[in-house]
């Protein structure tokens, strides 16, 4: 029996000399349990999303599913509004290449 008791205590006494030990300490015990509780809150917060999410995916399959598809409509229309903008139409304007190369060769000589 002594044998059994003298590890035993020795173990006792390691464990309770580490003060490093979160549970050990009230400020300790405290933030474990701030940690476990935002654990927590995340956890139900993530849950209630997505059971938000399934509801919402049902109710848009039912109204899909109740609409009842139209025939294919097309239509179209072509308005004139007084006073609207128009572009300027101007008159062509003719132009004579051998006009141009005379003027060029009496008064410049030609570039290269």
């Amino acid at each position: 029996m002594h044998k059994k008791t003298l590890p035993l205590l020795l173990i006792f006494a390691v464990s309770f000399s580490f003060g490093g030990c979160a549970y050990m300490s009230a400020n300790g015990r405290r933030e474990m349990g701030y940690r476990h509780y935002v654990a927590k809150q995340t956890k139900e917060r993530r849950h209630a999303t997505a059971r938000a999410q399934k509801a919402a995916n049902r109710q848009l399959k039912e109204k899909m599913k109740s609409a009842v598809p139209s025939e294919p409509q097309m239509t179209t229309s072509v308005e004139s509004s007084p006073g609207s903008w128009a572009e300027p139409i101007t008159p062509p304007v003719t132009v004579s290449a051998s006009a141009a190369i005379a003027n060029q060769t009496d008064s410049e000589p030609a570039q290269p």
